[in-house]
């Protein structure tokens, strides 16, 4: 799990409305109003967008240092740009999570 964010995303809120909100679809009753349940699924979908790529984020950079160490270890050249340009890769991922 990502640390804290601070207010910016809010990641401990936001995994708990998504878990919330998951639970509440799967409710029997849920589809009983319908406009109700539109609602929730696009709160979900827009969770979604954001705890899932900051898990990603999270992944990618424990991977990235990871695979730092080793390469560094080795003078693996090769293998510290392959991690440069998985930062990046991570770096993007987080500039588009600044819009939702």
């Amino acid at each position: 799990m990502p640390p804290n964010s601070g207010g910016f995303f809010d990641y401990d809120h936001k995994k708990d409305r998504l878990e919330e909100v998951a639970r509440l679809a799967e409710d029997p009753n849920f589809w009983n109003d319908a406009e109700k349940a539109q609602e929730l699924g696009r709160e979900r979908k827009s969770l979604e967008d954001v705890v899932l790529v900051l898990d990603q984020v999270t992944s990618g950079l424990k991977d990235a240092a990871e695979l730092f160490e080793m390469a560094r270890e080795e003078n693996d050249d090769d293998t510290l740009a392959a991690v440069q340009a998985d930062i990046a890769g991570i770096e993007k991922n987080v500039s588009t999570l600044e819009f939702r």
